[in-house]
């Protein structure tokens, strides 16, 4: 079992350093929003004098990806880590990532999208509980309540309840008592088979995706039972599903298509599944604490933190 590791609380006036573990970012301006809404919440923020150089379609060679991460858990004066955008490259990067080091130098790292490969690798291998949460780049299209709950996770609230009314019950169960893992689907689909993947077994998953047609949704699903993923998992919880250009009539399609194979995965086990949970690829991205133990309340869309689980 996975003994969770939770990091410091941060205080204001604490850094927070960027790093840029998966794609490149063209668009400046979103980074110096994101960077200025930080500074906002009154965090200092440390980042490269000369940006990221760019490596293709990734924001650096994979070496100076994960030795940046290093760097910044070497460093005593930063206390959490963000991404600066998700994209695709931590799959690349992950083995040059120092376990010991992190496991030592307990950080949170913030990020989703691409980000969740990292997040979950190290909480597997660490016990890091991170936090599923706004990039640097999307923070500028945050909604307030999304920031407002980034705040708190960093500052020590992230044991608040999230109570989201507009989730909807898919299936009801037992309430679950579990580590919460998960994130990007199409990301997580690339460990398996890996040395980078870790069980699901006994854990709430959380699971969101965007921009990926319905068919493509049940294949990585599909891939997921067949990969014996969804066998022993203590509750499914399905976050924001979405294509940019959908009226409302085509999204409640998507989503119903979306919902109806979920449950066909998870028919024969007695555990609750919600669908339209508030984080993800959405200005309302609640931030999330990955690794962190989670109440899933089999009948309500209440996602709660045991405070005897508390840091």
């Amino acid at each position: 079992m996975i003994i969770p590791l939770y990091p410091p609380v941060l205080q204001k006036g604490d850094t927070i350093g960027v790093i840029a573990p998966a794609g490149h970012l063209a668009n400046r301006e979103r980074f110096s929003r994101g960077v200025g809404i930080l500074q906002e919440m009154g965090f200092h923020v440390k980042f490269p004098r000369e940006f990221w150089p760019g490596h293709d379609y990734l924001a650096d060679t994979d070496d100076n990806r994960g030795g940046e991460i290093n760097e910044l858990y070497r460093d005593p004066e930063v206390k959490a880590l963000i991404a600066l955008r998700g994209g695709y490259g931590c799959i690349r990067m992950i083995d040059k990532v120092d376990l010991e080091l992190i496991r030592n130098n307990p950080k949170p790292i913030i990020g989703f999208s691409d980000i969740t490969i990292l997040l979950n690798y190290l909480f597997a291998k660490t016990g890091l509980v991170s936090f599923h949460g706004p990039v640097t780049a999307s923070l500028g299209d945050a909604s307030r309540e999304a920031l407002e709950r980034l705040y708190l996770s960093l500052t020590g609230g992230w044991s608040q309840p999230i109570s989201a009314g507009e989730t909807e019950i898919l299936k009801k169960g037992p309430t679950a008592t579990a580590p919460l893992v998960g994130g990007n689907l199409a990301s997580l689909v690339t460990l398996l088979g890996t040395a980078y993947d870790s069980s699901w077994d006994g854990k709430i998953v959380f699971l969101e995706d965007v921009s990926e047609p319905a068919y493509k949704i049940d294949r990585m699903l599909t891939q997921l039972k067949l990969a014996g993923k969804l066998d022993h998992i203590a509750g499914l919880i399905l976050g924001n599903f979405s294509f940019a250009h959908h009226s409302h009539a085509e999204k409640a399609s998507y989503l119903d298509r979306i919902w109806i194979r979920a449950l066909e995965l998870c028919k024969s086990k007695r555990i609750a599944v919600w669908g339209n949970f508030p984080s993800g690829h959405c200005p309302r991205n609640l931030t999330l604490p990955l690794g962190a133990v989670a109440e899933m309340d089999g009948d309500r869309p209440l996602l709660s933190f045991p405070p005897a689980y508390g840091a």
